[in-house]
């Protein structure tokens, strides 16, 4: 597994590395230099001695050689001496292979540096011309010095130079290692929080404690903690629903239960037979609503959200329509009237035709079933200026302003003593279901009257063209 350790430190080490390497590039220049020039001056002092030497007798050149001379240039490593001293290319004393250097490129005085070869050995040659009294033409003196003492000297640096940086790389490195395994720590004790709550029978929805969280990890950690706080309603939901659920479900079970128990009581010619199977009719009818909304509600609840912009396209129109005529049954039974008022032309609204058409199903029955004897429910279509809607209004007690938001809560029902029997989910799942498809549910009083106004705002796919101006008139934008 890839480790955020590890991957600090690996780019942290390799720009310390990198001038590293360079530091000892700069080095070792410096170390050369620094050696090649302390053997120099060894050199020069060595010419300077023989060079003060020098004489003239009886025309001649001659020279008293010094030991300090080449004494001086002694070393442990056993480096070769080669000296020479001419005039005019003619050798007064040393060694005749020392090849000579041009006298007329010398600066009289001033001692001049070469390399060269000396019996197959890489040496560092020295050389001044020296101007003698009685002697026209300078003097050529040189001294050579093979390279072992350089090259060992100038290894030995390096080496030294390779294990200081070596250890330092070590050093940085260790305490690199030290100092993000520090850093990491508030991420080890967070990784530890949400370890521990999700252990085996002690699960923990509780949020993260952000006090000691730093600032690049507060991101996922408050995602983290919005997540634990969505679960923890949704779980509580489910266990509201379940418990909600059951006890709805549990009253028209009893009524079965207890009329087919009756039933086996009472011979079919005895009222309290025909009674209990009209009771039994009632409650199996209840029972198959209840159970056709919480369809309905898990149906809403299963990828409930914004619609997808490649939702289908429904028409708002057609579909009151259709809505109205399967309600006329149910507002007949109820004693009510029901009317659609629609625009002409298709009114086309996002969201898919089932959704659209459970949302005006269940406002519709509401309505009815809470509308008031010889009352009217009414259907509109409307489109407004930024979409279209659908309002359904009845004539019936309404619902008191405080209680408008709670009626979208699944089971929540108004105390009334005499309404209409009911589960509580029909607004839920126009509530779920209009939140699906990016549409907004709303309810209100009605202007005109006791009753109540449920208004459901579609969202539509274009906006209509507007009418062409008359001929001669000129557009207006």
């Amino acid at each position: 597994m890839p480790s955020l350790r590890r991957r600090l430190l690996i780019r942290m080490l390799l720009p310390v590395l990198a001038l590293a390497l360079l530091l000892g590039f700069a080095g070792a220049l410096v170390i050369r230099d620094v050696v090649e020039t302390t053997h120099d001056r060894l050199l020069d002092g060595s010419v300077l001695a023989i060079a003060e030497r020098l004489t003239v007798e009886d025309g001649e050149v001659s020279v008293d050689l010094p030991r300090v001379a080449l004494g001086m240039l002694e070393s442990q490593a056993q480096d070769r001496i080669y000296y020479s001293v001419t005039y005019r290319g003619a050798l007064v004393t040393g060694y005749r292979d020392l090849p000579a250097a041009v006298v007329d490129a010398l600066v009289p005085g001033a001692t001049a540096h070469r390399d060269g070869v000396v019996r197959g050995a890489s040496v560092r040659i020295a050389a001044q011309a020296r101007r003698v009294y009685g002697k026209p033409d300078p003097v050529l003196v040189q001294v050579a010095e093979t390279r072992e003492a350089r090259q060992t000297l100038e290894r030995r640096l390096l080496a030294g130079l390779a294990v200081a940086e070596l250890g330092l790389l070590g050093l940085i490195g260790t305490l690199s290692w030290y100092s993000i395994d520090s850093g990491l720590r508030p991420l080890t004790r967070l990784s530890e929080a949400i370890g521990r709550r999700a252990v085996p029978g002690a699960i923990s929805l509780q949020p993260l404690d952000v006090a000691g969280v730093p600032r690049e990890a507060m991101a996922p950690v408050l995602a983290l903690n919005t997540l634990l706080h969505r679960l923890e309603q949704s779980i509580a939901g489910e266990r509201t629903f379940t418990s909600d659920a059951s006890h709805q479900l549990r009253t028209p079970l009893a009524v079965l239960r207890m009329h087919v128990e009756l039933l086996r009581r009472t011979a079919p010619g005895d009222p309290a037979h025909a009674a209990a199977i009209d009771d039994i009719d009632g409650a199996a009818r209840r029972l198959e609503r209840l159970l056709a909304q919480l369809i309905a509600l898990a149906r809403a609840d299963d990828g409930s959200g914004s619609a997808p912009a490649s939702a289908a396209i429904t028409d708002l129109n057609d579909l009151a329509a259709r809505v109205v005529t399967e309600q006329v049954p149910h507002a007949l039974s109820r004693t009510t009237e029901i009317v659609l008022d629609r625009p002409d032309g298709a009114v086309p609204v996002v969201g898919d035709p089932f959704i659209v058409g459970e949302i005006l199903t269940n406002l519709v029955d509401n309505a009815i079933r809470y509308n008031r004897i010889g009352g009217t429910t009414t259907v509109r279509v409307r489109r407004t200026g930024s979409g279209a809607c659908a309002e359904v209004l009845d004539e019936g007690p309404g619902i008191p302003a405080g209680a408008r938001e709670k009626v979208f809560e699944r089971f929540y029902r108004v105390a009334s003593r005499d309404g209409p029997e009911g589960s509580g989910l029909g607004l839920a799942i126009v509530r779920a279901l209009s939140d699906r498809i990016g549409g907004a549910v709303t309810l209100d009083a009605r202007p005109d009257g006791p009753g109540l106004v449920a208004r459901v705002d579609f969202r539509v796919p274009w906006r209509l063209p507007a009418a062409p101006p008359p001929p001669g008139q000129p557009a207006t934008g």
